[in-house]
């Protein structure tokens, strides 16, 4: 063993560059690859921490025609969760996804922030198991309570300790509620679809036993080894249709909490989900094995181009007497402990990156401590390819006749080991290939989301959450509009076009129900917004007076359902006794939620009086002038009016474009390292080259003294790498073109597949390998012939 390593210690003193060159490009790709697996873990492992993990699930409706809704009504808890034998437990979420305006009592202070709150029964502590910091688990059984996670605690009250009593104000549009804090949590992660939000306790029974009003979220918790499909079996034999109303044959299903997360069903009233692409995520964990994979080959390229210096010395002590068995093992130990510096090195780089702005690149940041079983995995993986990695040159360094070796000559250009070393570079080439195309792509969608046709105005409008006072205040309307700086000011109830949480209506029409998103607006809202018209006529200000409510659907749903002006919608009843709303007019399409979803059918309505007032507290701002200058007019005239709300306005662009921060991130993440792997397949092909250039200096300097010119001798060693990047074009091309195809079908609106990002990136792949090659081989060219000769 002291043997193995002072030969090591010696090989590394010895061969400085190349030893250097493989720790560094092996410490690069190990370090990519734990980064990379810490985003693949956290996509993969989504809910899947919890303590009833893999018994937890979402009760959804499939209503045909008129779509499938995660969301459910009131009375499902109590005749599906009470009495049937497989439920262990269930809870009702009442799910609201705009901000409410939360006051409490700071210091003697009243201090408001805007935060998303949610009702839930006591069930939600029974299912989801939070770790109490104060307080006990049965805290929502009591009415008037409110569990935070620790996170808010320190928000609001500046401790998780001691908040106990504490109480809140919950402003929900122009309604008040007061709680009391029964109990703090810990945080859950944050790769869950149960947020760390403020929870208010609602009852399990009663508060709204409407059938048809579907405004909840139901998760169930089935007894161990149940069935999940025998139990909707069971549920639909209920006669659900009788009791909704508004679906002739609707059918219930249960989706593990865990799969929710990869779901890519289109789904109607999919509040506040967070969903991620499998197809990326396994994408990102490709590119991690390619990674490494590239730097295996690297090594073993590496290793054995210094074969022509190595093989004299360990052939001689072949003849010496030392076992080939042990020549083998001392220098596979010298790649497994190259691996482990490597491995180490790479710790230090991801503990490093830590601390900077990369970090913000990973959903769920990096964390050496926080992910010990992955960094297990890590070093098994590096162990690993220094054993694989060292066997090849182990075996074939030492595979020559050391009386045939301690003779003049070169024993490194047989035709098998030149098969096997072009057979690597060429892998290294197809991916490179097909990484470069992957990362272009990326870019080219991201960018096309980022830049699409909306159908909206987004350059001149800011966008503002309004609470307590400002709700509905005409002052707040008057004093915003008295700056020539803002031109118009529009209202809705939930956000239009950056976010998903639109109420989903089902109505009668023509005798037959029709179902659409929809989202209560001021009249003023399309023209603000600059939404176009394909048929009819805008809202006017006396609309919010008649008895009936008035629509502007949208083209989808005119298409859908053959919807036209001089239709009306029946609200309720039927004949003479109906009430009926008009179809004021049809909107050309545009995208009222993400573009991660694609348009559905989608109405504007302004609310009649027979529906009382709603309230609408989201506000568009159309600004003509400075738009920094306008949002401070619009912030001052807010905080005079409420000052304890905590305005906070914004452009509707920067809104609209931090839905897919997410996605950028993600892109950048894969691009970053698609690169990465093309710099470290790059390494590999100065290795071969560097392989070529030390078994052909006799070769090099019996041409140069036949007279063959430098330029002659670059453009032997650059004609083989060339025809080798064509060859692996061929192949790389159609899979990367199939990979991008299937990827952009994930997506509801994508970019063309262009012809010349695939040119563009066989050009970039020739031109640095021919810069590569070349800059090598330039020494080999230049040499004095007459050393080469004599040193052959």
């Amino acid at each position: 063993m002291k043997t193995i390593f002072r030969n090591f210690l010696t090989t590394l003193r010895r061969f400085k560059m190349a030893s250097a060159l493989n720790i560094l490009g092996l410490s690069v790709a190990f370090a990519a690859f734990i980064l990379i697996l810490m985003q693949v873990r956290y996509e993969y492992s989504f809910d899947k921490f919890h303590r009833n993990a893999g018994r937890i699930y979402r009760v959804e409706v499939d209503a045909g025609e008129l779509g499938h809704v995660p969301i459910v009504s009131r009375p499902f808890g109590p005749t599906f969760g009470d009495n049937t034998a497989a439920v262990e437990d269930y809870c009702i979420i009442r799910p609201h996804f705009t901000e409410s305006y939360v006051t409490v009592d700071r210091n003697g202070t009243e201090t408001g922030f805007l935060q998303i709150t949610m009702g839930a029964t006591p069930g939600f502590t029974r299912l989801f198991t939070p770790e109490m910091v104060e307080g006990t688990d049965d805290v929502l059984v009591a009415p008037g309570k409110a569990l935070l996670p620790a996170s808010l605690a320190r928000k609001f009250f500046g401790s998780e300790f001691g908040v106990l009593g504490a109480r809140i104000t919950v402003n929900s549009g122009d309604q008040a509620a007061d709680f009391e804090v029964g109990g703090v949590y810990r945080d859950f992660p944050a790769n869950s679809q149960i947020k760390n939000l403020v929870y208010t306790s609602i009852p399990e029974k009663g508060e709204n036993d409407d059938w048809g009003t579907f405004s909840y979220t139901m998760y169930v918790l089935l007894q161990p080894g149940a069935d999940p499909e025998a139990v909707a079996q069971e549920w639909n034999r209920f006669d659900l249709a009788s009791k909704v109303g508004w679906a002739e044959s609707p059918t219930i299903g249960l989706t593990e909490l865990s799969d929710i997360y990869f779901d890519t069903r289109p789904l109607m009233a999919d509040f506040g989900t967070e969903h991620g692409k499998r197809t990326t995520t396994d994408l990102l964990l490709a590119i991690a094995l390619l990674v490494i994979g590239i730097a295996a080959v690297n090594f073993v390229n590496f290793s054995t181009s210094l074969t022509p210096l190595r093989i004299k010395s360990i052939n001689t002590q072949k003849v010496l007497g030392s076992p080939v068995s042990t020549l083998r093992a001392a220098l596979v130990a010298e790649a497994e402990g190259i691996a482990l510096i490597a491995f180490a090195a790479a710790v230090l780089w991801v503990y490093l990156l830590s601390g900077t702005s990369f970090n913000q690149f990973l959903s769920g940041g990096i964390s050496l401590a926080g992910n010990g079983s992955l960094m297990l995995t890590a070093l098994g993986v590096a162990a690993a390819v220094g054993l694989l990695a060292g066997l090849y040159p182990a075996y074939y360094t030492t595979s020559f006749p050391p009386a045939l070796v301690l003779k003049k000559g070169s024993f490194g250009m047989s035709a098998k080991g030149r098969k096997l070393r072009t057979a690597l570079i060429g892998f290294q080439f197809v991916v490179s290939l097909g990484l470069i195309v992957a990362a272009m792509f990326l870019q080219l969608q991201n960018n096309y989301l980022r830049y699409i046709d909306t159908g909206m105005d987004q350059e001149r409008i800011a966008y503002m959450q309004l609470g307590g006072e400002l709700v509905g205040s005409k002052a707040f309307d008057t004093e915003v509009k008295q700056s020539p700086l803002i031109e118009d000011v529009a209202y809705s109830q939930m956000p239009i076009g950056i976010g998903n949480s639109h109420a989903q209506w089902f109505k009668d029409f023509r005798g037959q129900q029709i179902s659409f998103a929809v989202e209560p607006v001021s009249w003023n809202f399309p023209q603000v917004m600059g939404i176009e018209l394909a048929d009819g006529d805008y809202f006017n200000e006396r609309d919010s007076i008649r008895q009936g409510n008035v629509y502007i659907f949208n083209e989808q749903a005119a298409k859908d359902y053959g919807l036209t002006t001089r239709d009306q919608i029946v609200e309720w009843g039927s004949g003479e006794n109906a009430l009926k709303s008009e179809i004021r007019g049809i909107a050309k399409d545009f995208n009222f939620q993400s573009l991660h979803s694609s348009i559905a059918p989608f109405a504007m309505v302004v609310r009649g009086k027979q529906f009382g007032a709603t309230p609408l507290p989201v506000a568009y701002f159309k600004i003509k002038g400075d738009p920094y200058a306008a949002v401070d007019h619009i912030e001052r005239v807010a905080a005079q009016i409420d000052p304890a709300y905590p305005v906070s306005a914004q452009f509707f662009d920067t809104a609209f474009n931090a839905l897919y921060q997410k996605d950028r991130r993600t892109t950048s993440l894969i691009t970053v390292f698609s690169l990465l792997a093309v710099v470290i397949s790059l390494v590999g092909v100065f290795g071969l080259v560097v392989f070529e250039t030390q078994y052909r200096r006799k070769e090099i300097g019996v041409r140069k003294v036949m007279g063959a010119t430098v330029v002659e001798i670059l453009t032997m060693f650059n004609k083989s790498f060339v025809r080798l990047v064509f060859v692996c074009f061929v192949i790389a091309a159609p899979l990367a073109w199939y990979g991008v195809t299937k990827w952009l079908e994930t997506f509801a609106y994508r970019t063309p597949v262009y012809w010349w990002v695939f040119a563009l990136s066989l050009a970039v792949v020739l031109l640095i390998t021919l810069i590569t090659v070349t800059v090598q081989s330039w020494r080999a060219a230049t040499a004095n012939p007459v050393n080469a000769l004599k040193a052959e």
